[in-house]
């Protein structure tokens, strides 16, 4: 008895699992696309990060170094998505250059 109990609870909790999913899911991902629409070329880095700080997000991951002038590419990838969707951000020195919504592939490694 105490087994089927168990049991039961666990497909509850599953079937509510499910139907949760679907909203995180969309307001992760329109955060990060509010948040990536805000962004425009030849912004200021220091603007980007404070622009996604205000919106409770960060750069995931990032290459190059800004601060010696180099090219870099920054992404703010979603927790939500199983295939992959980021904001992609370039840019060269302090600079912005471009950026863009990437989903599943299109992600730079």
């Amino acid at each position: 008895m105490k087994y089927q109990q168990t049991l039961v609870k666990l497909l509850q909790i599953s079937i509510v699992v499910v139907m949760l999913y679907p909203l995180y899911y969309v307001w992760e991902t329109d955060r990060i696309k509010s948040a990536c629409q805000q962004i425009k070329p030849g912004m200021s880095y220091n603007d980007i990060v404070s622009n996604l700080k205000e919106a409770g997000l960060s750069f995931s991951r990032m290459s190059g170094d800004y601060t010696k002038g180099d090219k870099w590419l920054g992404l703010v990838e979603s927790q939500a998505s199983f295939a992959g969707y980021a904001c992609e951000v370039r840019g060269f020195g302090q600079q912005v250059a471009g950026v863009r919504v990437v989903k599943g592939q299109q992600i730079a490694p």
